[in-house]
């Protein structure tokens, strides 16, 4: 497993929906990655992964002089070596929005694995503040992301 092979996963799916990334917003992109969760396995691993699930975070964010809010949900995958070490896989979808009118809020993160169900995880992303602020929002940029932690 690698991050190109979990992003390609993603990228597969979104073609199989035919979704047009860079229309996305916020109702349709959490539904989006719910789906992939939930009716894409990926068995991508040699081994059953030690972990396999969604992580939805949102906040301001800053680099330099670029900032923005940003809105993402990410499928994490912790995948443990025979040594022990363990490495987090990640790709998801996260929107950017123009970050004055949302600095107030808390940031938020949350993991799938700490709901009983999906069903319940999505609720709780639906009803957060963000959420509704947001679904009438148009974002000022979609990524599809990737990446790995050690």
């Amino acid at each position: 497993m690698n991050s190109y092979l979990l992003l390609g996963a993603l990228q597969s799916f979104l073609q199989q929906q035919r979704v047009e990334v860079e229309r996305l917003t916020v109702d349709p992109m959490v539904r989006l990655m719910a789906d992939w969760f939930r009716i894409m396995p990926l068995d991508l691993l040699e081994r059953a992964p030690a972990t396999d699930v969604l992580v939805h975070r949102y906040g301001g964010w800053s680099e330099g002089c670029a900032t923005g809010f940003k809105f993402s949900l990410l499928r994490r995958i912790t995948e443990n070596a025979p040594d022990g070490a363990s490495t987090d896989w990640f790709a998801g979808i996260t929107l950017m929005f123009e970050p004055s009118r949302y600095a107030n809020l808390t940031p938020l993160d949350i993991v799938s694995s700490d709901w009983q169900s999906l069903d319940a995880f999505v609720h709780a992303i639906e009803s957060s503040a963000a959420f509704e602020l947001l679904v009438p929002a148009a974002p000022m940029s979609v990524m599809v992301e990737s990446g790995g932690v050690r």
